[in-house]
């Protein structure tokens, strides 16, 4: 499974964006999909979108969250970790 179309645009902190972490977590929620470094931030300043194939091409194991549903969310300890996927927080 992969992402498609690869110009998918999503989310990314500004810290992925630049290449300076890799990402570890991804949340679908509605239309959006976000692909951030898992920090917190304290403002969205420096958040960019993305084409998805950008991050695939850097980064193969995102594709195995192609099919997260909406409403879920997916995070990993560090880049050689499983992603463990759980349904996220409304709010």
């Amino acid at each position: 499974m992969e992402f498609t179309p690869k110009n998918l645009g999503v989310i990314v902190c500004g810290c992925v964006f630049k290449n300076e972490k890799p990402i570890l977590y991804v949340s679908h929620s509605g239309k959006d999909w976000q692909f951030l470094c898992g920090d917190e931030h304290e403002s969205i300043e420096g958040a960019k979108v993305v084409g998805v194939g950008h991050l695939t091409e850097r980064d193969p194991s995102l594709n195995q969250l192609a099919n997260l549903p909406k409403g879920w969310e997916a995070d990993r300890i560090d880049q050689s970790s499983e992603w463990v996927r759980f349904e996220g927080n409304d709010e």
